[in-house]
Order: structure tokens, then C-alpha cells, then sequence
């Protein structure tokens, strides 16, 4: 079980780090913004995903306290005369430091979403429609945690000098026939909406580091999310070290709050890890 996870991990950066190799330039949120491909008044040229397998949220490994954590996340577009999209994303929560090594839980995250892109290159870049996405560990009886729910993203992107601002705002319904017996309470602790704030810059690629990251995600708690302790908070920081086609970046998470995995939703914590984003 733990060798598949593993080398389905591992098999997956092979893939998508070599879709995004050929262009390592590119803004790696699904708008990619070419910079060095600009118009005759200099003007960026905005270049949208074809029905190849690409990144959809990020890739990474990281170890630290509580535990280790390992996402994979994909997407591939569906329909050639639509922007409809097929994506998945699992994160693994794996203590290595115990008897065993066990996963202490495997979140699987399925979604259908069609992506509406504007066309005036405004602030507001585009616009996804979540048809439906669902989340469940695959546990038995007690231990089975699900939900599943339809949203609205909100994608924008916006320049300050060489830095790149991203604000993506998602707002959601959650289905409550879909959720497990053992977690009907689960929205106390996601509320209705989720927001993510990222600045990122490309560098020299002839530097020793050729790209910086820093994020902050917030998740207010509350049924409405009214009860801002029962969300949750995570800021990253990652940068990348040049010189290769293949350059996983330096990672550095904290997060803290509830509901970072579906078995611990209602448990709040502290997290620190680093290793590697791809």
C-alpha cells in the first residue's frame, strides 16, 4: 500500500514536472502568463491549458510535527470545444515516526468543473463553476469521513513590478445528504468560503534561485462562517533552486486550525513541515 502511494507520487512528478519543464517560465496556477512571449506593445500573452494532464493544486512532500504530509493533484480537460475539467487531488498524512510507519489518513478529492475565462484580461482572470467534488478517506463505520459539495471560484491575478499577485476566493455549498454519519457536524468546521492570497516571482533563470512563493490560505469556521477559531489558517513559503530542467523547489508549510485532514476535522493543532514542492 505505502510502495504504491509512493511511486504513484513519484510517477505523477514525472509527468506533470515534464508538461511544465517545457516552459519553466510559466505562472503555475492553470492561467499561465508567457513573459517572454509578449505582444508588439509588450503586452503579456495569456496562454490556456489543452487537453493534456496538468498541475490543478500543488505537489509536494513534507515532513515535520505532527506528521508528513504528501499531496498529488492533476487535471485534464474533457470536452475539446469546452472548458470542462476532470481533477484530482490526494493528500496523505503519513507517520513515519511510529511502529509501522501508518498513514494515519488518505484523503481522495475528486471534481468536475467548468472554467470560464474573461476575456478583457481584467483583474478577474477567470471564473470556475465546480459541477460537483467530493472528498472521503475510504474508512469503515466510525472511521469514514465525506462530504461533497458544488462551488464558485473566483481567479484573479494582477501584476506589482516583476511580483505576481494571485486572489483566489472559492464559495460553497455542502451537500448534507452526502455526509457521513460520523461527521454530520463537518461544516461547523469549513464554513461556506475559503480564500488563498499568493505572490510569486520569476527571477533570472540564471540565478542560483529563479522563482519565490509566499501564500496565505484562510478558512473561516462556523456554519456561516461566522466562528473565525473554527477555521483554519496555513501560510507557505517556497522558493526554487535553478540550473536544471527538473527543479523541485524548497518548501516550507505552517498550518494551524481544524479540518487539514478529514479523520481530524474537529481536532485543532499546530503543523510545521519542509521538504519539497514539485
Amino acid at each position: 500500500m505505502k510502495i504504491t502511494i509512493c511511486s504513484l507520487f513519484f510517477l505523477q512528478i514525472f509527468f506533470v514536472s515534464g508538461i511544465y519543464a517545457q516552459d519553466p517560465d510559466k505562472n503555475e496556477a492553470t492561467e499561465k502568463q508567457d513573459k517572454d512571449n509578449g505582444d508588439k506593445n509588450g503586452n503579456e500573452q495569456i496562454v490556456y491549458e489543452d487537453s493534456r494532464l496538468s498541475r490543478h493544486k500543488d505537489l509536494y512532500f513534507i515532513a515535520g510535527d505532527p506528521n508528513t504530509k504528501i499531496q498529488i493533484s492533476f487535471k485534464v480537460k474533457i470536452l475539446s470545444n469546452a472548458n470542462v475539467f476532470l481533477a484530482y487531488t490526494q493528500q496523505m498524512f503519513w507517520e513515519l515516526g511510529k511502529e509501522s510507519n501508518p498513514f494515519q489518513d488518505v484523503n481522495f478529492n475528486p471534481e468536475l468543473f467548468y472554467r470560464h475565462v474573461l476575456q478583457d484580461r481584467g483583474f478577474l482572470r477567470f471564473i470556475d463553476l465546480g459541477i460537483f467534488e467530493h472528498k472521503s478517506n475510504g474508512k469503515a463505520v466510525m472511521d469514514s469521513r465525506a462530504w461533497s459539495r458544488s462551488y464558485v471560484k473566483f481567479n484573479t491575478v494582477t501584476k506589482f513590478g516583476k511580483w505576481t499577485f494571485n486572489w483566489d476566493t472559492k464559495i460553497f455549498a455542502v451537500y448534507r445528504f452526502a455526509l457521513d454519519n460520523a461527521n454530520l457536524n463537518i461544516q461547523d468546521y469549513m464554513g461556506f468560503w475559503e480564500t488563498k492570497l499568493s505572490f510569486f516571482n520569476y527571477f533570472d533563470p540564471n540565478e542560483l534561485i529563479n522563482r519565490a512563493e509566499i501564500y496565505f490560505a484562510f478558512n473561516p469556521g462556523g456554519k456561516y462562517s461566522q466562528i473565525l477559531r473554527y477555521g483554519s489558517q496555513e501560510l507557505g513559503f517556497r522558493f526554487r533552486i535553478g540550473g536544471g530542467v527538473f527543479s523541485p523547489s524548497i518548501f516550507f508549510q505552517i498550518f494551524h486550525g481544524y479540518n487539514e485532514s478529514l479523520i481530524t476535522y474537529n481536532t485543532t493543532y499546530w503543523a510545521y513541515r519542509v521538504g519539497f514542492a514539485f
